[in-house]
C-alpha cells in the first residue's frame, strides 16, 4: 500500500534508514500510538535476509516503546503482501550448518514479532505466499483485501514451509485443514481464507489500509496493561495444563485489579461516563 493510504505522509518517521533503504526494505510510519510496518521490496516484497534483519531492528525498537500500543504489518503496492522467501538466497542451503543458522534466525525474528507486547494486525494486500503467509501467522489478527490470495506451495518444490507454517497453522485453522493446505500446496482466495479461519475478515481492497489502521487504533485505545495481559495469557497457554492455565489467570487477575486503569474503568462505569485510561 502507498503511505498516502494511511494518511500519514506528513508524520512519517524513518527509523535508522536512508530513504533508499526504506523503499527497499521495511518502512516504519507512526500514527499516534500505532506503528505501521510496510514490507517494501518491489515488485512482490520477497523476504530477503536483509529484510529479516531490518524487521528484527524494528521489532526490538517496538518492544521497548512506551508510546506505541499497536502495530500494523502490511506490504507495499497492490500486488503482494509478500510472495515469500527470496529464492536467490537458497544456494546457501548447500551448506547444512549455514542453512540451519539462516532458518533458525528467520524463525527467531518471527517469534520476536509474535512476542511483542503490542497486538499486531496483518493487513494482507495481494498475495501472501510461502514465507509471506508464514509471517502473518506470527501476527495476532489478519485482515485481507478482497483480492488477497494465500498459499503454502513449498511441497511443489520438494520442500515444506519451514519458517513457522507447520508449527503455527494447525493451531489456527485445525489439523485437517492445515494438512490440506500444506500437502496440496494450492492457493486459496480471501473468501476461503475467511471461511477456514485463516483471516479474521475480508475488506474491499480500497478500504483495507483505513480499516486495518482503525482496528489497530481501537486496540491502542484499550488500556495497555489489560491488552498486554490478554495477549500474554492466550499466547502462553499452549502446552500448559488446565491447572497451570488457571493459576496464571488468577495471578494476572490479582495483579491487574490493582492498576490505575482498572480503578478508572470501575469508576467510569459507576459514574456512567467514558473512561480516561492512562495505560498504567
Amino acid at each position: 500500500m502507498h503511505p498516502r493510504e494511511w494518511g500519514i505522509v506528513a508524520r512519517e518517521r524513518r527509523h535508522g534508514q536512508s530513504p533508499r533503504e526504506g523503499r527497499r526494505l521495511i518502512r516504519r510510519e507512526d500514527v499516534g500510538a500505532v506503528a505501521v510496518l510496510t514490507l517494501d521490496n518491489p515488485p512482490l516484497n520477497v523476504l530477503s535476509q536483509a529484510m529479516y534483519q531490518r524487521l528484527e531492528t524494528l521489532v526490538d525498537e517496538l518492544s521497548e516503546s512506551g508510546t506505541i500500543r499497536a502495530v500494523v504489518l502490511t506490504g507495499a503496492g497492490e500486488r503482494a503482501f509478500s510472495a515469500g522467501a527470496d529464492v536467490k538466497e537458497f544456494p546457501g542451503a548447500s551448506d547444512p550448518e549455514r542453512w540451519r543458522r539462516q532458518i533458525r534466525y528467520i524463525i527467531g525474528v518471527s517469534e520476536k514479532l509474535a512476542a511483542l507486547p503490542q497486538p499486531v494486525v496483518a493487513a494482507v494486500n495481494g498475495v501472501a505466499y510461502g514465507g509471506g503467509l508464514e509471517l502473518t501467522l506470527f501476527c495476532d489478527l489478519r485482515l485481507a483485501g478482497a483480492r488477497a490470495r494465500f498459499a503454502l506451495s513449498e511441497v511443489k518444490l520438494g520442500l515444506f514451509p519451514g519458517t513457522g507454517g507447520v508449527q503455527r497453522l494447525p493451531g489456527l485453522i485445525g489439523i485437517a485443514r492445515a494438512k490440506e493446505l500444506l500437502l496440496r500446496g494450492e492457493p486459496i482466495d480471501a473468501a476461503e481464507a475467511e471461511r477456514i479461519g485463516l483471516v479474521n475478515r475480508i475488506l474491499p481492497a480500497d478500504r483495507l489500509a483505513a480499516e486495518s489502521l482503525a482496528l489497530a487504533q481501537s486496540l491502542a485505545e484499550r488500556p495497555a496493561r489489560a491488552v498486554r495481559t490478554i495477549k500474554r495469557l492466550v499466547d502462553g497457554a499452549a502446552g500448559l495444563s488446565a491447572a497451570e492455565q488457571r493459576d496464571r489467570e488468577i495471578d494476572a487477575n490479582v495483579e491487574i485489579i490493582q492498576t490505575a486503569d482498572a480503578r478508572e474503568g470501575f469508576a467510569a462505569f459507576l459514574e456512567k461516563r467514558p473512561p480516561k485510561f492512562r495505560h498504567r
